[in-house]
C-alpha cells in the first residue's frame, strides 16, 4: 500500500489513498508525517520529474553483484568492472542492433497496454489539439500540443498516456511521435555504442615522474571475515578457468 501511495500521479489521488492508509496504519502515518519529507518518497508531490524511477533497485544490483570483486586490490577490481561493463554494454548494443520496433520493448508493451485502455474514452474536442478524455469514472484533459494531461503521466514519464493515445487517435496523429526521443531504439542503441577499455599492463602506464604513494589505511580491531589474498586467489583460479 506504500509503494502504490508513492506510484500516485494526482496529488488529490495520493491525499485520497493516504487518508485511508492513516487509519490502517496511523503509526506509519505519524512517522511520515512527523519526517515531513513527502517530496523524496512521493511521485505526486516531488518538485522534479522522477519518470519510471521509484526504486535503488539497479544501484543494489550492481552492489550484489560486485560483493566479491570490491574486496580486491584496485587493479583488479577495475579489472573486474570492466569484464563485467563490456558483457553488459555488448548484450544491449545487439539488442537494439536486432530490435524492430520504434521505441525499446518495455515502452512498447506500456503504449500497448495504454492503448487497450484509451479504447473504452470518450473523446471531446475542446480546442486545436486539446481534448477532454472521459472514463465511466474520471475526466481528464489532455494537450497534445504541449504534450501535458491532468492525469501528470504524460507529464513526468514523457510517454504517451492512455488519455493522450485517445486523443491522437481520435484527431489521426502518431501517438509515438509524442513520446520523448530517449525511449526510441535508436537512443538505446548510441547508449551502449561506446567500448569500455581494460586497465594498461604496469610497464604501460603514463605515470612520467609522478611519484604515486599507498593509500593511508586504517586496520580495524578484530578478525576479517576474508583476506585480501584469499579473494585474489579465487579471483585469479577463476580467470584461469
Amino acid at each position: 500500500m506504500f509503494m502504490q501511495l508513492a506510484k500516485n500521479y494526482k496529488q488529490a489521488d495520493f491525499d485520497l489513498e493516504y487518508e485511508k492508509f492513516k487509519k490502517i496504519y496511523p503509526d506509519v502515518a505519524k512517522f511520515l508525517d512527523e519526517s515531513d519529507l513527502l517530496d523524496r518518497w512521493t511521485r505526486a508531490y516531488r518538485p522534479r520529474s522522477r519518470y519510471n524511477i521509484m526504486t535503488m533497485n539497479g544501484v543494489e544490483s550492481i552492489n550484489a553483484r560486485l560483493h566479491e570483486e570490491r574486496h580486491l586490490p584496485i587493479i583488479a577490481l577495475l579489472n573486474s568492472l570492466q569484464t563485467l561493463t563490456t558483457s553488459w554494454f555488448s548484450t544491449y548494443r545487439n539488442a537494439s542492433i536486432a530490435s524492430t520496433t520504434n521505441f525499446t520493448s518495455t515502452i512498447e508493451s506500456i503504449l500497448c497496454e495504454r492503448f487497450n485502455i484509451g479504447r473504452g474514452y470518450q473523446i471531446y474536442e475542446m480546442g486545436r489539439l486539446e481534448f477532454n478524455v472521459r472514463s465511466a469514472t474520471n475526466s481528464d484533459s489532455v494537450d497534445l500540443e504541449s504534450k501535458r494531461c491532468t492525469s501528470r503521466e504524460f507529464d513526468i514519464d514523457k510517454i504517451s498516456c492512455s488519455h493522450a493515445i485517445a486523443a491522437s487517435y481520435f484527431c489521426d496523429v502518431n501517438f509515438y511521435s509524442l513520446c520523448s526521443e530517449y525511449y526510441s531504439v535508436m537512443i538505446w542503441s548510441l547508449a551502449y555504442s561506446k567500448p569500455s577499455y581494460p586497465v594498461l599492463n604496469q610497464n604501460e602506464w603514463p605515470l612520467d615522474d609522478m611519484l604515486v604513494l599507498p593509500p593511508v589505511i586504517k586496520t580495524r580491531c578484530g578478525r576479517k571475515n576474508k583476506t585480501d589474498f584469499h579473494l585474489l586467489e579465487n579471483f585469479v583460479e577463476d580467470r584461469d578457468e
